[in-house]
């Protein structure tokens, strides 16, 4: 039985290896031409897709001193020597960061720090007035936003594996972002600006690893730099890379364009620097979903026969030079199943709306 397992590999093998040659050689054995270049190009893709992308800012205010009053809020570096009898900070510490106006304490000292630690006891006069020590309490601001990307990317595909790079314009929208500690004495922090763009240039991965009817289904991997809007101050914003996971979705109308839709998720982040020597650090994860198409180029040209609309691939004869070459009868967008050269994989006559015409009883 080993034996015979043996020698059923052995011959497998060679098998696969014939058709592998035969599929290489029969294009020589028979003269047909194909353009080397545009064989070439067939195994490159472009895609485009847009959608909607949420994103979720979220920060964690530390070693500043944060204030609120009825017209305004801003953050401090809390060294001790910054808080007197006067004092002044920073505004907009999402994205540019601004210095404030200079605000008056009555008898900061009387009772020292002990309003910083218990806000409930603070005894600056008005209601709206809040003055807190970030390292004495979990405080922040986190909120989502949403925005518009529209991405553009270009791979090379073999042996499932895809390799490429791309670019993505997204208009962005800020929404205001909720204190996570205080909510009854804190208000929403508001971004100076409703709206930015972000543009990213990206490599990619991905594999194909699994194939189902006429869909497949691709694990992609994207790593690049970010850019924000001029809304953002870059000259005090550090950011790193960025990751982006996500599973294309493509349903194959034919070999050569296939309809795209793409769930993803972003990691990001990055630290704004406050002139007085803090900095706060942002997280801004994005889950976006996108749909558009994906081209490559054809490897062979339409038949150059207005009739022709033989929907598998085939070979014409030149009638003047009598040079062989291989030619497609369809259009690329049309919907067909390339192995065969059907619409539809289902027979016409087997489909439930004309089952009564082969069987009217």
């Amino acid at each position: 039985m080993l034996a015979a397992f043996k020698r059923y590999g052995i011959c497998l093998i060679l098998g696969l290896i014939s058709v592998q040659v035969l599929s290489q050689d029969i294009y020589q054995k028979y003269d047909i031409y194909r353009d080397p270049i545009k064989v070439m190009l067939n195994k490159i893709s472009i895609t485009v897709t847009s959608g909607m992308a949420f994103t979720n800012y979220s920060h964690q205010l530390e070693g500043v001193y944060f204030y609120q009053d009825a017209q305004s809020q801003f953050i401090f570096s809390n060294g001790i020597e910054n808080l007197g009898s006067s004092f002044s900070g920073y505004t907009d510490w999402l994205n540019d960061p601004q210095l404030g106006f200079n605000t008056s304490l009555e008898n900061p000292f009387d009772v020292p720090f002990g309003y910083l630690e218990n806000p409930v006891n603070n005894p600056l006069l008005g209601d709206q007035t809040f003055l807190v020590d970030t390292d004495t309490t979990d405080f922040g601001f986190q909120g989502s936003s949403r925005g518009i990307p529209i991405n553009l990317s270009v791979h090379y595909e073999f042996d499932e594996i895809r390799v490429g790079a791309g670019y993505s314009y997204e208009i962005h929208f800020l929404r205001p972002l909720d204190p996570t500690a205080y909510t009854d004495q804190v208000r929403s922090y508001q971004p100076n600006t409703v709206r930015t763009r972000y543009s990213r240039l990206y490599g990619m991965v991905g594999y194909k690893f699994h194939s189902f009817w006429s869909y497949d289904f691709v694990a992609e991997l994207q790593v690049g730099r970010i850019r924000a809007g001029k809304q953002f101050n870059s000259g005090a914003i550090s950011r790193g890379m960025y990751t982006n996971l996500g599973i294309s979705i493509e349903n194959n109308w034919s070999e050569y364009f296939r309809v795209i839709i793409r769930p993803s998720v972003e990691f990001k982040s990055y630290s704004l620097t406050i002139p007085d020597g803090s900095s706060v650090k942002h997280k801004y994860p994005t889950f976006a979903i996108q749909a558009g198409i994906s081209i490559n180029i054809p490897d062979i040209p339409r038949s150059p026969m207005n009739s022709d609309h033989v929907q598998l691939k085939h070979v014409y004869t030149n009638p003047v030079t009598g040079q062989r070459m291989e030619v497609r009868g369809q259009p690329i967008h049309k919907r067909q199943n390339p192995k065969v050269g059907e619409n539809h994989r289902r027979l016409w006559r087997y489909k439930r709306k004309n089952r009564r015409k082969i069987n009217p009883y």
